[in-house]
């Protein structure tokens, strides 16, 4: 799926001052990655001799401190919990602004002309050196991955201390379920440190639903983030060239999703009349288009995050969990924003600013007649270039009511698309 991009930063006229951030961001990059590694060796240094001492000393009942430690070992227990999340914060803001030094990196070099993509040999497009996706660098590294070394570090030293300290305890309780609060610490600090490196648009809901995604068998996009940027990038370069769109949005909901405004992205009623339709006798009786029971905010997801040729059963349950999540991260504007400039309205024509260019290649005016936008909703997600007059006279019979259309006009912009060769009649409608 292509995009329409502005990157008003590239039109720059001081060249030089662009190159002095690009070589200042690296080396405050460079040097909060020394930073990070330094004082990771630093607390597995302390942490290890720390322990040594511990085993050393823990049989000397004539030390005092140790006595004091002894007596008082459920509050320094917790004292050193609380010790270990301070230092664990201190780690996750260091690493998140590493990575945000990094971005900045990637993003001025891309500013400034550079992409090293066909030469991934030798460097690699999924590092800092050589990317130009900005958000190939993860705020969360990975368990296994040296980032994520000082959550395990400060988790395992509070486990040993933890250990180390049941003797001294004198709760049947607590030194019976010992195991228990071990997991019970690893998984808060693990918590901690995993939420706080969360993406802008991640949560723990979303994580559901990707592991969701993997049982079904249902593929979706690696980078949700760097998706929903280039999708910012296409409402920003719509609203940079001052595409009036308020017509089409009416059009939309009335057509696609008249309750847009009233459910969380999943529809009901959408869904249930949609099984209904599958039946051409109910379809005749009632006068209903058959339809996929999709709100707006489910084609967007299905657009933007799931790749196509998949399950569709499979793929419209993680389309409904993926477009609650999405209604929680944007308003209803947004997404409506989002969906004109992502979806496709031809074969190889997605936005509204190429279809507008593909279909209406003089029009002069940014704003859209009732009819004009009739007809691009019309063309939503159509890859063989036809239509049915009787599907049109349906649609035109379920919103005239609300919308003031003008049946003429509507066969009009058909009949000119007809004779360019945009469109083709699928069959004759005889009125």
């Amino acid at each position: 799926m292509e995009f329409q991009q502005y990157y008003p930063t590239y039109n720059y006229q001081e060249r030089d001052i662009v190159l002095a951030e690009f070589e200042e961001a690296q080396k405050i990059a460079n040097t909060q990655s020394k930073l990070y590694g330094q004082l990771a060796n630093f607390l597995i240094a302390f942490v290890t001799v720390g322990i040594t001492l511990l085993l050393k000393t823990s049989d000397k009942s004539t030390n005092q401190a140790i006595v004091v430690v002894k007596d008082n070992v459920i509050f320094f227990d917790v004292f050193l919990g609380i010790i270990g999340l301070v230092i664990l914060r201190y780690f996750i803001e260091l690493q998140r602004t590493i990575v945000i030094n990094s971005r900045k990196v990637i993003t001025l070099r891309r500013m400034l002309g550079l992409d090293y993509g066909h030469l991934q040999l030798t460097i690699p497009n999924w590092r800092v050196e050589g990317a130009t996706n900005p958000f190939v660098v993860r705020l969360f590294p990975g368990w296994l991955k040296f980032g994520s070394s000082p959550f395990w570090i400060i988790a395992l030293t509070l486990n040993v201390f933890w250990y180390f300290s049941l003797p001294s305890i004198e709760y049947d309780i607590i030194t019976k379920y010992w195991y228990v609060i071990n997991i019970l610490i690893t998984v808060f600090y693990a918590l901690v440190f995993r939420i706080q490196l969360n993406e802008t648009h991640e949560s723990f809901y979303l994580s559901i639903v990707k592991n969701v995604s993997k049982l079904l068998r249902i593929k979706l996009v690696k980078d949700f983030e760097y998706v929903l940027y280039r999708a910012k990038l296409s409402v920003n370069e719509k609203n940079r060239l001052k595409y009036r769109t308020h017509n089409v949005e009416k059009v939309l909901i009335e057509i696609e999703d008249s309750r847009f405004n009233k459910h969380n992205g999943v529809d009901l009623k959408s869904i249930g009349r949609s099984i209904l339709s599958l039946s051409k006798k109910y379809r005749k009786k009632k006068g209903f288009l058959k339809s996929g029971g999709s709100t707006i905010t489910m084609q967007l997801c299905r657009t933007l995050l799931i790749p196509s040729n998949q399950n569709p059963v499979r793929r419209k349950i993680i389309e409904m969990l993926l477009s609650m999540w999405y209604e929680n991260q944007f308003s209803k504007a947004d997404i409506i924003a989002f969906y004109l400039t992502s979806v496709r309205f031809e074969k190889r024509i997605n936005g509204i600013i190429l279809a507008t260019k593909y279909f209406f290649p003089d029009k002069e005016d940014k704003a859209y007649s009732n009819e004009e936008a009739f007809f691009l909703i019309e063309r939503l997600s159509n890859i063989s270039s036809t239509y049915r007059k009787e599907r049109i006279r349906n649609l035109y019979k379920r919103i005239s009511d609300s919308i003031e259309l003008n049946w003429e006009i509507i066969l009009n912009i058909y009949d000119e698309q007809e004779r360019n060769r945009r469109i083709t009649q699928y069959n004759v409608y005889t009125k």
